[in-house]
């Protein structure tokens, strides 16, 4: 009896790590064949306030040939997605619709991609087309608050 007690503990003990994993590629492919968990800015605010994470937010328009770019490569790139909703709160605003929160950040240019902190300061900005690979190192830079203590630059010789 005692035996059997002690094997079936090992298995518990091995399964629980596996079944873990498990549900977090599970999540990752789910979230990933969904794509961005998209909200909108006052929905991003109360979320980044709720989870204090990070917010990933992009400027865009229906007219703009590289926003749609973007939106068919970057962010359908399923590393890209799994970061994002993963680390971060991601907000999408239409600057056409929303011109007022456009004016807020000063956009000048589409597509705009901003990151705020969790306390809901702006931590930077990059303007224009980002392709996927460059995307991810970003989201890694900010994600891990390298940003804090080293430049861009420094963070990617750093990976290599």
């Amino acid at each position: 009896m005692k035996k059997r007690w002690k094997q079936a503990s090992v298995f518990v003990a091995l399964l629980i790590p596996l079944l873990i994993v498990g549900v977090d590629i599970a999540v990752s492919a789910r979230a990933a064949d969904g794509g961005i968990q998209w909200l909108s800015y006052a929905e991003g605010r109360q979320r980044r306030e709720a989870e204090n994470k990070k917010v990933f937010l992009v400027f865009n328009a229906d007219w703009c040939r590289y926003c749609l770019k973007m939106e068919k490569e970057t962010f359908q790139d399923p590393s890209v997605v799994a970061y994002v909703n993963r680390n971060f709160v991601p907000v999408s605003v239409n600057s056409d619709k929303e011109q007022a929160i456009a004016d807020k950040f000063n956009v000048r240019g589409l597509p705009s991609t901003w990151f705020i902190s969790e306390t809901g300061e702006r931590i930077g900005s990059r303007p224009g087309f980002i392709p996927a690979d460059e995307m991810l190192q970003i989201l890694k830079f900010i994600g891990s608050d390298s940003y804090r203590s080293m430049s861009f630059q420094t963070f990617v010789k750093k990976k290599k």
